[in-house]
């Protein structure tokens, strides 16, 4: 998750820097992973975007056209499915819906994310604290949920470190 020096840092794209066009499965699928890629190292597939279509998780296209909506949710989702099972991700997103548009519910995220990602070089024990008092529950859920994202990626990157590391040891 952390940038070398001649790499940008990691940025999600705010909503209104989504394409305002509609999109076909597949570059849906494009975008979402040119987002994910770099943060994650894996993709989705379109099994899984189907799944979460089924399931609910996220929107399910109108007439096989993916708008802004279905792909700020598969950015999320991607991001999240590897710290929270799809309930829990499922619960979180219409929580978000309740509080607020799906514009202003995936901007907060992002912000979120943005922030904190940019200072994925600094110790994450120590992440910007969010005014808890002045903040809505909604926002306190989502900044836990990008604090837990960014703990996983930095785990994930230390253990790759060590992993050559015992090869040779054993």
């Amino acid at each position: 998750m952390s940038q070398d020096k001649d790499q940008s840092p990691v940025r999600l794209p705010l909503w209104e820097e989504l394409p305002t066009f509609s999109l076909h499965l597949d570059q849906l699928l494009t975008l979402t992973n040119q987002y994910l890629e770099p943060i994650i190292g894996d993709q989705l597939t379109k099994t899984m975007l189907h799944n979460y279509f089924k399931a609910k998780i996220l929107l399910p296209p109108v007439n096989k056209r993916y708008e802004r909506i279905q792909l700020a949710g598969a950015i999320v989702v991607g991001l999240l499915k590897n710290i929270f099972s799809l309930a829990e991700i499922q619960h979180g997103l219409a929580a978000i819906l309740e509080d607020g548009s799906p514009k202003y519910g995936y901007n907060n995220f992002v912000r979120l994310f943005n922030e904190q990602a940019a200072q994925a070089g600094a110790p994450l024990t120590k992440p910007r604290p969010l005014v808890i008092k002045a903040a809505k529950p909604v926002t306190v859920m989502q900044y836990d949920a990008v604090q837990s994202i960014l703990f996983w990626l930095s785990a994930r990157k230390r253990l790759a470190q060590l992993r050559p590391r015992h090869a040779h040891d054993s």
